[in-house]
Order: C-alpha cells, then structure tokens, then sequence
C-alpha cells in the first residue's frame, strides 16, 4: 500500500519533468519559427539551384563535346572558347555555391551565439523556464536541439548535392591536342576549385564544422551574456581555430614526395602540390630555396645550394576521403569538447 502511495508522486513528477521539457521545446520553436521557416525556404533553393545547376552544366560539357579531347586547330579553338564560356556562365556558380557552403557553419555559430542563448540571458527569459520544472541543463540542451537538428538533417544534404553537381564537371579535362600546335589548352573545367579547393564544401566536413560551430557559438553566448558581442566572440574564436586548421591540414595524413632533377611545378592535374624544395645528397631539405626564377629553370640553383634535386610533397586525389575523415573526427572532437565545456559553464553559473 505504501509503495503505490509514494510511487503515484514519483510518477507525477516525472509526467511534470516531462511535460515541462515538451512545453520549453514548444517555446523554442515559437521563439525561433521565423527564422526557421526563413532557413528553410533557403535550404530547398539551395538544394533546387544545385540541382539545375549540375543539369545546366552537363548540358552545356555534352553539347560542347568537351569530354573528349579536341583534333585539329580549329576544333580545339572552338573547345577553347566553349572553356571560357563554361567559366563566365558556371564556374563561379559553383565556387560561390562552395564558399556559401564552407562558411555556413559560421552562421550556425552566430545564430546559436547571439538568438538562441546570449538574448535568452541579456533579457532574463531563461529566468523563468528555470523556475518551472525544467533543470537549466535541460534548458540548455532544448535551446541547442533546434540548431544541431538542422544541422545534421540540411547541412549533409547540401553538402551531398554540391559535391554531386561538382563531380559532374570535376572530370573534364584538358582539351589540349597536338594537332593544335603543341599548346597546353585551358585545362580542367574547374582549375580553381578542384578537391582541395573545395575541401570545406565537400563530404563530412561541413557537417563536423557546423556542429564544431554549434558548440563555440554556445560557449560564446553563454560567457558574453550578450547578443552582439556573443556574436562577434564566435566570429574571431571562428576564424582563430579555422586557419591554423587549414594550415595543418596537408599533414594530416602522410604525403607522397616527387623528386626531379629539373623544377617541378606546383600545379599537376587532380595532385595537391603544397610544398616544394631543394633537397641535398643527405636528404636536406630547403623549402623554396631563394632564387630566382632563371636559376630555377637553368639549374644553377641546384649548385649554389649543394643540392641534387627538387622534391615535391603532394597529396594524389585518392588521399580526400582519409583527410576528409581525419579533418572531420578533430573537428568533432572540438564540438564535444565545446559542448562539453559549455555544459559545465552552465552547471557553474546556475548554482
């Protein structure tokens, strides 16, 4: 009799935690419908135009005949000029699609930053969902729902759909021939925004980053307590974690080396070229060594500095999935260690 007594407020209570935890997430979503409702018709014109975009440029490499390679002169000058075309129609299309992509997770950091959690304690309306039912944990763990659904729902969407329209036309080569006096022709169609140019845009990274955003964006609006400075936290601490990232990027996994005895170039088909260099009999390197440009190419430059080649280290393009994979596991293990640390922010504030 006793244990059906005491049970029956155990069992209230948790039907109160319950419906306190639905109720806050209601309030969640009428705080931010606006702007949910705005995030989403720009996730499904983005998705549409990826898709037309993808379709308009295979249409436009199959009419040109741009997938094979040109014969005769007057065929490759055609090829030529259907390449800049290509360029002034498609190409920034799609690199401006890619840079949209790549700094989206910029804007789920804002957006967490300053809306979701520095207005809620610049205002003082987390004051009241604190004194109902609903521990400030759970609060916060309600507000930050929202952006990592959408997060990990849209963003893996368009990244997908950006890297289908990219493949499409990543393949497409020169269209150089000899019959056309021996003169390289314009190269890939996308000789500015191959993998690693795209590397942000493409795969599991932008999904990682966003959610590594999410977690700066709530430690910023939970240290700042205000909107904009919240806001602008997470912008510098952004851009602060970001470029030494990228700057470290070539060597996360080993590279392959190239040596030669004339210089190489930089630049070499679907090869990320990111380093090269003078390399000695004991295996020395010097990294750009500081010659000029006649040097270089007459060789004297191998003299003046006791070397017996150039190398290159490079990355081929069958290295993307494991960099993608080892960018994408440190940029998750920043958004743990963000989340984390802006949980137990929280728990010390609230006590």
């Amino acid at each position: 009799m006793t244990t059906g007594l005491t049970s029956r407020p155990r069992a209230a209570a948790s039907a109160g935690r319950l419906a306190g935890l639905r109720g806050l997430a209601w309030v969640v979503w009428r705080q931010h419908r606006l702007t949910s409702w705005i995030a989403l018709a720009a996730f499904l014109a983005f998705c549409a135009e990826l898709v037309w975009l993808r379709s308009a440029m295979m249409s436009f490499v199959d009419r040109n005949g741009l997938r094979s390679e040109c014969h005769g002169r007057a065929a490759c000058e055609r090829a030529d000029a259907a390449v800049g075309s290509f360029h002034a129609e498609y190409f920034d299309l799609l690199r401006y699609n890619g840079l949209l992509l790549t700094w989206l997770p910029l804007l789920f950091g804002m957006f967490v930053a300053g809306p979701v959690v520095a207005r809620e304690l610049e205002t003082g309306a987390y004051k009241m969902a604190w004194t109902q039912s609903v521990s400030p944990a759970r609060w916060f763990a309600v507000k930050l729902a929202l952006p990592v659904a959408a997060a990990l729902a849209g963003v893996p969407v368009l990244s997908a759909l950006h890297m289908w329209a990219w493949r499409s036309v990543s393949s497409v080569g020169s269209v150089s021939s000899a019959s056309s006096g021996g003169s390289e022709g314009s190269g890939s169609l996308l000789v500015d925004w191959r993998w690693f140019d795209a590397f942000d845009a493409l795969g599991a990274v932008p999904v990682a980053n966003s959610l590594a955003a999410i977690g700066l964006g709530a430690l910023a609006g939970l240290l700042a307590k205000r909107v904009l400075p919240a806001m602008a936290c997470t912008v510098v601490a952004a851009v602060a974690l970001y470029w030494p990232l990228t700057a470290v990027r070539p060597h996360l996994i080993a590279s392959e080396t190239l040596l030669d005895r004339d210089i190489p170039a930089l630049a070499g088909g679907d090869s990320w070229r990111f380093e090269r260099g003078l390399v000695s009999a004991t295996g020395r390197r010097l990294p750009e060594p500081d010659c000029v440009l006649l040097e270089k190419l007459e060789g004297t430059c191998l003299t003046r500095h006791n070397a017996t080649g150039w190398y290159v280290d490079y990355h081929p393009a069958s290295h993307f999935w494991p960099l993608q994979g080892v960018h994408a596991g440190i940029a998750l293990a920043a958004a743990a260690a963000l989340g984390a640390g802006a949980f137990w922010w929280m728990r010390r504030v609230s006590r």
